[in-house]
């Protein structure tokens, strides 16, 4: 995602950097995750962090006046 340098790489960093997008400014926000059923087999501890920090922060978002939007993509198999 691009984050900012002072990203700390983990979810409580991840949680305020993608509720505090100053550093990518717009007018709505999509968030394309390809391929996050591979996370979620990996650890689906970790994925269910990502999925509520995701869920949250369209709320946020929304709430803010500013649309979110997060996409999964998966492969069909």
């Amino acid at each position: 995602m691009h984050f900012p340098d002072y990203f700390g790489a983990n979810w409580n960093a991840f949680d305020e950097c993608i509720t505090d997008l100053t550093w990518r400014p717009a007018q709505k926000y999509i968030l394309v995750y390809d391929r996050p059923d591979i996370f979620a087999k990996a650890d689906p501890e970790q994925w269910q962090m990502a999925e509520e920090i995701l869920r949250s922060a369209v709320e946020y978002w929304q709430a803010a006046g500013t649309p979110m939007e997060v996409w999964t993509l998966s492969l069909l198999t």
